[in-house]
């Protein structure tokens, strides 16, 4: 169980990474897609102005990295509870 979620959260906090470098050298465009993933006409109005901070980046890397380390460990302990005979 623990093995599978460490690497869940490893792999969840690679995703992250790479979604923030994208965001780091292509903001403008980032803001468009994630305007048209929310359907926003006006991204800018609700997401602002994109900045990506060193501070902000690790602070939410650990979150990412705790977030997915519990999900996942929910997930598998549900999964071999439905698996285990009866």
């Amino acid at each position: 169980m623990k093995k599978f979620s460490l690497l869940s959260a490893v792999a969840g906090g690679a995703v992250y990474s790479a979604c923030t470098l994208f965001v780091a050298f292509w903001p403008d465009l980032s803001l468009k897609l994630m305007g048209w993933l929310f359907h926003l006409t006006n991204p800018e109005a609700v997401f602002g102005q994109t900045r990506v901070t060193l501070a902000a980046y690790l602070g939410a890397l650990i979150e990412v990295l705790i977030y997915f380390y519990i999900i996942s460990l929910i997930f598998v302990w549900i999964f071999n509870q439905s698996i285990k005979e009866k």
